[in-house]
């Protein structure tokens, strides 16, 4: 009975340390190519090192860690070519999910959206971009839900947790938000009016934007990346 109890806490302990860390990605708080450090993890959660490792061999599995060897654990990279086949792929899932969602939206389901795209209308201000970034991401959720298909759902999500560590931050780094929201608008005037096609359209565009701001940011991490290892260069050699 205690080695039982002993296993089922250390699962339990794995999959609390996989939840925190899966939301620390996704929040932005941990970079890519960022290591994770086991032992504050342990520390942390007031655990030893083992259920440490199995979450961070799950991390892997999920596509969210890169695990090196003598290395240690790293939240995943993510290179600019990875980003453009992502975005591709996700921008004709969304637009599919949004002609769905058209097609099969309660009209209850259509008043919540207009009312959330009405809420961040007043949170555009750079001051209000972490309340708006967890609705934006609200708005779409709402979309994929909308679109009633699992199998689509399973493949964003696929899609989503790969360019997790990029998702965030790049939109942090938008300076003006107007272009995007007006997006969510005309996406919702397409629903409203029935208009699958359109609708399915605008959301393509609309991510396809995504994908410059993203690779935008990720050109701007390789130049920092590459000067801070000349500069460690240049005082190894110093």
């Amino acid at each position: 009975m205690q080695i039982r109890n002993e296993g089922e806490k250390r699962t339990r302990a794995a999959a609390d340390i996989v939840t925190a860390v899966e939301q620390d990605i996704l929040a932005g708080v941990r970079l890519p190519g960022e290591r994770i450090d086991e032992s504050a993890l342990a520390e942390t959660f007031n655990v030893s090192r083992t259920p440490v490792r199995e979450a961070i061999l799950e991390l892997a599995a999920m596509g969210l860690v890169d695990q090196r060897a003598h290395r240690g654990a790293f939240v995943a990279d993510v290179t600019l070519e990875e980003i453009f086949d992502v975005y591709e792929v996700l921008a004709e899932l969304e637009g599919l999910c949004a002609r769905l969602a058209t097609r099969r939206m309660e009209a209850v389901e259509r008043r919540a959206l207009a009312d959330l795209h009405a809420e961040m209308a007043g949170l555009l201000s750079p001051d209000d971009r972490d309340r708006y970034i967890a609705l934006d991401m609200r708005f779409h959720d709402m979309l994929i839900a909308a679109a009633r298909n699992a199998a689509l759902k399973d493949h964003l999500a696929l899609c989503l947790r790969r360019i997790a560590p990029v998702r965030r931050t790049s939109m942090e780094l938008v300076r003006d938000m107007r272009l995007a929201h007006a997006e969510h608008g005309e996406i919702i005037a397409a629903i409203s009016a029935g208009d699958a096609a359109a609708a399915e359209r605008i959301m393509g565009e609309h991510v396809s934007l995504r994908a410059e701001q993203a690779k935008d940011l990720i050109a701007r991490w390789k130049t920092r990346r590459n000067a801070a290892t000349q500069s460690s260069a240049g005082q190894a050699a110093a």
